[in-house]
């Protein structure tokens, strides 16, 4: 539905798409979440600009617009039986009333975060964070809309960041307007994965008796403290052992799937005991990160010893990645994390989508196909070269206590 449709919305919006003046790029906002969102998700939005194939200009453009200030401009309505209802957000002022943020020019440096480059047809993406205060409004339950009221651009110019770099960027006018834009969210507290947990329907950890006879031994063992500053950060280390004696053939692999979630079957799983509870209840924590999946481009050829998402073992050899525990801040943690909450992570096991023998210098030109949008499991070859299936099973269980 044309988010112009909804009366109930349609007076908060600042600038709607009939803002957008012909001589500019015709923009358009897009706004994804991911499957659920929880009590302790971080709920990031995917933001995608496009900008329209025809415009007023066949030349690139170049525009500052910053994700971070956009996010503060968010407004929340929800759904009732008598229609959406706009949710009052405490210390928030109306839309109505938010000033234009002032657009300073800047010289292009090539570290400006915000600067934005759009071909003709072409678009980019990124990540915002709802604000924190949005979530803890929330009903369980309930549905809402997202809406992003709609922004003018002053910092823009024609040209790529290429040719500006070293010069000024500053106002144009006219501006250009970046329509409103909204998305529908569900509130479910603990989440579909906690739910299951509760009732027993989720399947067990992958065994060490599931790994099939012909393919490489794999396992994985996690490292850490047991305790986690709120206000500081600790590391929670991920080794990847090849179990094999001397003189069996080397490995390559796509290491990827040792950094994801994937589903409650493989990958990881991180649960929470609330601290000042009387219950011994761990509750199963959602990572809303992994949800988004772009899929309407291309497939992408990779070779697979120049492509950080690959690696290759000797027998014995161990390859590692590491996953960030922060109480407060970016990290696999909830937002809501308290001084004394207790966690338990745990790698459930996983099917490995590809591998093959020999090292890094076996597979120069080994070529596969990732999905668009790489951080996922191979596509091409489609059953790993008929290879068998490498199994690795569930690693040992770290628990960690916020202090």
């Amino acid at each position: 539905m044309d988010i112009e449709m909804d009366q109930e919305i349609s007076p908060f919006l600042l600038f709607p798409e009939k803002n957008i003046k012909p001589e500019t790029p015709h923009l358009k906002l897009e706004l994804a979440l991911g499957r659920e969102l929880t009590a302790g998700s971080r709920c990031y939005v995917l933001v995608t600009i496009h900008r329209a194939g025809s415009d007023s200009h066949n030349s690139p453009c170049i525009l500052s617009w910053d994700q971070n200030d956009a996010a503060a401009d968010l407004l929340l309505f929800q759904h009732t039986p008598d229609g959406l209802r706009q949710v009052e957000i405490a210390g928030e002022e109306p839309s109505s009333q938010i000033p234009s943020p002032l657009q300073t020019p800047f010289q292009v440096d090539g570290s400006n975060p915000s600067l934005r480059e759009l071909a003709p047809g072409g678009k980019e993406r990124f990540m915002m964070t709802m604000p924190r205060i949005f979530r803890d409004v929330l009903a369980e339950g309930e549905k809402y809309e997202l809406v992003w009221p709609g922004s003018e651009i002053g910092i823009w110019d024609w040209g790529t960041k290429k040719e500006f770099l070293g010069r000024e960027l500053g106002n144009k006018i006219p501006r250009i307007c970046l329509p409103a834009a909204k998305v529908m969210l569900e509130f479910n507290k603990f989440g579909q994965g906690a739910r299951e947990e509760k009732t027993g329907r989720v399947p067990p950890p992958i065994g060490v008796e599931e790994r099939i006879p012909g393919a490489p031994k794999m396992s994985v063992t996690l490292e850490c403290n047991k305790s986690v500053p709120l206000n500081g950060t600790e590391t929670m280390k991920i080794i990847v052992l090849y179990e094999a004696l001397a003189g069996i053939s080397a490995i390559t692999f796509h290491n990827f799937p040792f950094k994801s979630w994937h589903s409650h079957r493989e990958g990881y799983r991180l649960y929470r005991r609330r601290a000042n509870t009387n219950s011994n209840t761990w509750e199963a924590i959602i990572d809303d990160t992994t949800s988004f999946m772009i899929v309407d481009d291309p497939d992408v050829s990779v070779h697979v010893t120049q492509d950080e998402n690959f690696a290759s073992l000797r027998p014995g050899q161990t390859w590692r990645t590491s996953k960030r525990l922060q109480g407060q801040g970016v990290g696999i943690l909830p937002g809501d994390v308290k001084v004394g909450d207790a966690f338990r992570f745990v790698f459930k096991g996983m099917e490995l989508d590809w591998w093959d023998w020999g090292g890094s210098e076996d597979h120069g030109e080994t070529i596969v196909k990732l999905p668009c949008f790489l951080k996922g499991r191979v596509v091409e070859p489609e059953d790993n070269g008929g290879r068998p299936k490498l199994v690795v099973p569930a690693s040992n269980s770290v628990e960690f206590t916020i202090v």
